[in-house]
């Protein structure tokens, strides 16, 4: 057993009555627990809309799929960093597009935005940056170059609630936003996730896709509420009811009751929780300090708010530390440690049949056999950080 796990579940007593009210009411499937769900997020990101979805990788995968409704093509390609968890690549192909891999920038983990415009082309799409470990991108470079290109923006936020660029929420600087709610996640649900918006055409047809493509796309319809009372219900034709008439190809990805009674006391609490996460960030990064030239901390930089998923770390270039030795060590000592992730199209086999070569995003191969990350949630205490602290101590006088 693990005394300091990478990631939390706490569930609290006004969720669990809330779950044994829906078990009690044997109900399900998304219905007013899911909609008060998807109102509590939007306004939380000040966004007109949430659509909630059984996953991240589906709310990555819809985002990514209603830009067909808009180019009706399907050789379209969408620009991804090279560094982050494979789900995001899956949504991509998922959805339809090829992804175009982007180097990342070492000192921040996200998609470097001195490469994107090399990487675009004809059939450029999207661009969909990942703020990975809670970190944000540098919007401000990406939305100026996707107003130059006339291109989307598709944030993957899976990772980053409540994370501030400039003072405002990532999530609310594209067309569309993904968030992930698994359960090493700053929210959870278990599983599930959220598409959120300000466009409510977007929001419309998420809805729609989320529902095997149907063709009513009203919150009430498509979450199963009083949908036989539906006033647009034989719209289309008496003899067809849009509940069951599919204007496109969809999924089947909704996200279900028990699911977003969960999620539900977590969003009331989500600023307590950052804040908690961020007070044992700047614990790690004051008394790891002295260890700096072993490698790299977690630190914001200017204009940036981090809402850690996490505690990356980075072994520098140079340094005698191998990190094999080093996870090896703390997770003996009962720290839960993770590799932080790897460069998809060189280091994961399931992209090998791209044909790209080992070499070719030098930054994202780098942090992928170099880098590793640890908890730094809500429900650690101060003695597990000192333990922390002091097992590295340990280990670098060892290697020393």
């Amino acid at each position: 057993m693990f005394r300091i796990t990478v990631g939390t579940v706490n569930i609290g007593e006004v969720t669990k009555k809330r779950v044994m009210a829906i078990l009690d009411s044997n109900r399900l499937s998304s219905g007013k627990y899911v909609e008060e769900f998807e109102d509590k997020f939007a306004r939380y990101h000040g966004t007109s809309s949430a659509v909630a979805v059984s996953t991240g990788t589906d709310a990555c995968t819809i985002a990514l799929a209603m830009l067909h409704d808009i180019t009706s093509a399907r050789d379209d390609e969408v620009i991804l960093p090279a560094l982050t968890f494979v789900a995001t690549a899956n949504a991509a192909l998922h959805a339809g597009f090829r992804p175009v891999f982007v180097d990342v920038d070492r000192d921040t983990y996200n998609i470097n935005p001195e490469k994107i415009e090399e990487a675009i082309g004809a059939n450029t799409r999207a661009i969909m940056p990942v703020h990975l470990f809670g970190r944000p991108c540098e919007m401000d470079k990406i939305m100026d170059i996707a107003a130059v290109k006339n291109l989307r923006v598709i944030e993957d936020a899976s990772e980053a609630h409540g994370a501030l660029y400039h003072g405002k929420k990532v999530g609310t600087f594209g067309s569309l936003a993904a968030f992930s709610f698994y359960v090493a996640h700053i929210v959870t649900t278990g599983e599930g996730g959220a598409i959120i918006t300000n466009d409510e055409e977007l929001a419309a047809s998420a809805r729609s896709l989320r529902a095997h493509g149907r063709a009513c796309k009203c919150k009430k319809c498509v979450l199963n509420i009083s949908s036989s009372r539906c006033p647009l219900r034989f719209e289309l034709d008496e003899n067809k009811d849009r509940r069951f008439f599919f204007e496109r190809i969809g999924y089947s990805s909704k996200m279900n009751e028990v699911e977003a009674a969960i999620g539900l006391e977590q969003i009331d609490k989500l600023d307590e929780i950052i804040e908690k996460r961020r007070k044992n960030l700047d614990f790690l990064n004051t008394h790891l300090k002295e260890f700096e030239e072993y490698f790299q901390l977690f630190k914001d930089k200017e204009g940036e708010v981090i809402s850690p998923l996490a505690y990356p770390v980075l072994i520098r270039r140079g340094s005698k530390l191998q990190r094999k030795d080093i996870v090896d060590f703390l997770e003996k000592n009962g720290i839960e440690t993770r590799p932080m992730f790897s460069s998809i199209p060189t280091q994961q086999p399931a992209y090998k049949y791209l044909g790209l070569k080992p070499g070719q995003f030098p930054e994202a191969e780098y942090i992928g056999t170099h880098g590793f990350y640890i908890g730094v949630h809500q429900d650690i205490k101060e003695e597990d950080l000192y333990f922390v602290v002091e097992t590295i101590k340990k280990f670098i006088k060892k290697k020393g």
